[in-house]
């Protein structure tokens, strides 16, 4: 037992700063990690030699998806969204993907709402995310969302 007053106000307010130095890691043990592969294939005339892939996690406690956005060997791109709808199903555009720059590449972090982030972390497989360029104006690349480790896969 501790009987000196300093000593225990001292560990009092280490533990204090222990505690709060904690406090801010939980948004990144929140993050649920997400990834789709992008192929023409899965888009009815889509762009048959066009490549991508999009990662992205969501912050449940900002409500935030925050992703990376690679193409390869398609046209200039005039459209990226997540979209909702299974596999072969058309949908309704949920969030806007900001378009792929000279690289072919994008990261961007937008607000979604904790009701959309909780639909997309519940069921991942309902909403896919459609690529357009002007050349294939109804989508050049498609991809259904799946679940990732977040290991950069």
């Amino acid at each position: 037992m501790i009987r000196n007053r300093s000593r225990r106000r001292l560990l009092a307010a280490l533990g204090g700063v222990l505690m709060l130095a904690g406090a801010g890691t939980t948004g990144t043990a929140l993050a649920a990690h997400f990834r789709t592969v992008l192929t023409g294939a899965n888009v009815p005339g889509g762009d048959p030699d066009g490549w991508g892939r999009f990662r992205f996690r969501i912050d449940d406690t900002l409500n935030t998806l925050c992703g990376d956005l690679e193409v390869r060997e398609i046209g200039q791109v005039t459209s990226a969204q997540v979209y909702r709808g299974g596999p072969g199903e058309a949908g309704a555009p949920v969030v806007d993907i900001d378009l792929p720059g000279s690289d072919n590449d994008s990261d961007d972090c937008d607000t979604i709402g904790d009701t959309l982030a909780d639909e997309i972390q519940a069921n991942p497989a309902g909403f896919f995310v459609l690529i357009k360029t002007a050349e294939f104006p109804n989508g050049a690349l498609r991809g259904q969302i799946g679940p990732s480790d977040g290991s950069g896969d």
